[in-house]
């Protein structure tokens, strides 16, 4: 089966497609006040479950709030309109994807949500030897490949979603990467976009799903077949090609990735934490409105984030220390800002991923007129003392100095 055009980027121009500053987030009290207004899609990303997922996802959750009931009626109209095309898809891929073979094995791009990995994911997605799942394929993991009926739900998706994304106004365009991590949400098995959906128990549902603190032998085995399962469909579209993924989550999963994908490459991209936590205090306050399935304690967000940025750096520098050499490589983001073309050569060098000189040009066409911006950290004192506190052993071991306006609670030993 060839391999659908939207599987391949052409050359685009991703200037904006990076994750911003923390200069350019906005406010907390900005950011509360947008709350209210925000508009919520009526097609919520679960309408790409099975009937029987989808029953199973709501109650392992503990439900929903009754102002989500319509939604709920949507997706469970939708997960039974789909049903017959569903089940034709997984007879027709049923027997490849249980023999299908990854090799070569599948590059994945980790590091903190909010650390660049869209806009490294967006850049390597210009080589063409590489394919990836786009967001109509993450929001149908059940029925996206090729068939009569297959046009018609693409196109509801991709009228009813808005154009850009809602945290940094990156474009949700047909042709750009995604992460799996939204379809493995809707097959039923653990995942962070379920923080989103379920989030009256955030860092509860955060430790498991993500971590995967106290998810049993049967949970992490649904984990496993349903991204291998996806996976594998995906990479059968276009078997000459190597899977690219970038996926935040995957941070603290990498023994399991290794495990199931065994050669497979990895790249980690980090950034100052400082900026890091600004700039995800406003992925869940621009999300939380939109997904969000049950009620939440706006307040509860930057303690949730406070703890699980060391849980979940600390696994991932742990786990990145037991990767031969020759299948890992590390770039911060501002190396990334400063000479993009440069940085992902590096990449392809380190981890030996072929020729990099026809997509150089791309690169370098795309970003001529990018600049990066110096990090600012816009917090009151007494929240950089915090994080300060409690992130230093992540600083530390990333390499990032203290702020100038908290250097003089840690003197030098």
């Amino acid at each position: 089966m060839q391999c659908r055009c939207s599987r391949v980027a052409p050359t685009v121009d991703l200037r904006m497609s990076h994750e911003p500053s923390a200069a350019s987030t906005d406010t907390a009290s900005n950011s509360s006040t947008r709350l209210n207004s925000q508009r919520r899609s009526i097609l919520h990303f679960l309408a790409g479950a099975r009937p029987t997922d989808l029953a199973r996802i709501l109650w392992s959750h503990g439900g929903v709030s009754r102002s989500s009931a319509f939604q709920v009626v949507v997706m469970a109209a939708c997960a039974l309109a789909r049903t017959p095309a569903c089940t034709m898809e997984t007879f027709r891929v049923a027997r490849r994807v249980k023999n299908f073979s990854f090799a070569p094995p599948p590059v994945f791009i980790v590091g903190h949500w909010r650390s660049g990995t869209t806009y490294l994911h967006n850049l390597m997605s210009l080589d063409r030897r590489f394919s990836f799942p786009t967001i109509s394929d993450v929001l149908r993991p059940f029925d996206f490949y090729p068939s009569p009926v297959e046009p018609i739900s693409r196109w509801l998706i991709l009228r009813l979603l808005p154009s850009t994304r809602p945290m940094d106004d990156v474009p949700l365009a047909p042709h750009l990467p995604q992460e799996e991590e939204i379809a493995t949400a809707t097959m039923g098995a653990l995942s962070f976009l379920n923080c989103f959906y379920f989030p009256k128990r955030l860092s509860e549902v955060f430790a498991k799903e993500v971590l995967f603190h106290g998810a049993s032998a049967d949970e992490l085995s649904k984990w496993s077949e349903s991204l291998r399962y996806f996976l594998a469909k995906l990479a059968a579209l276009s078997p000459e090609r190597r899977l690219l993924l970038k996926n935040p989550a995957h941070s603290a999963r990498i023994p399991h990735l290794r495990a199931l994908f065994p050669g497979a490459k990895f790249v980690h991209i980090h950034r100052h934490p400082f900026d890091v936590f600004r700039s995800t205090q406003k992925l869940y306050r621009c999300l939380l409105p939109s997904l969000a399935l049950q009620h939440y304690e706006l307040s509860s967000i930057d303690e949730h984030i406070m703890w699980a940025y060391p849980k979940i750096m600390n696994l991932l520098l742990d786990s990145l220390q037991d990767i031969p050499a020759a299948d890992v490589t590390t770039v911060s983001y501002v190396e990334l800002l400063a000479d993009p073309g440069g940085a992902v050569a590096r990449i392809y060098r380190d981890l030996d991923l072929g020729d990099f000189s026809h997509v150089r040009p791309s690169i370098q066409l795309t970003d001529r007129s990018f600049r990066s911006s110096p990090s600012i950290f816009d917090m009151d004192e007494d929240t950089q003392s915090r994080l300060a506190l409690l992130w230093k052993p992540v600083l530390d071991r990333l390499g990032y100095a203290m702020p100038t306006a908290v250097q003089s609670s840690f003197p030098p030993p």
